[in-house]
């Protein structure tokens, strides 16, 4: 039931990515994010990545993976088109 939750988690939390990666893909606008939102979202991921590693949490790890490369690719079209 744990590691249900923590699946679940870590599948939110991309998903409620992919609309603003999608948006900002398709659109080529991204002057409406923030810099330190996405600042934030890639420390995040790096420190939840970090913890899970030393932990050793491998539902953790991968969970933040996903948020990670979100992250990045945002702030790739951020600095392209921002």
């Amino acid at each position: 039931m744990i590691e249900f939750l923590g699946i679940t988690a870590g599948f939110l939390n991309t998903l409620r990515l992919v609309p603003q990666v999608w948006k900002s893909w398709t659109t080529k606008e991204t002057g409406d994010l923030s810099g330190y939102f996405l600042l934030i979202l890639f420390l995040q991921s790096v420190c939840l990545i970090s913890y899970g590693w030393l932990k050793p949490d491998n539902y953790i790890v991968y969970m933040n993976v996903s948020p990670l490369l979100c992250s990045v690719v945002l702030a790739k079209l951020k600095l392209k088109y921002g």
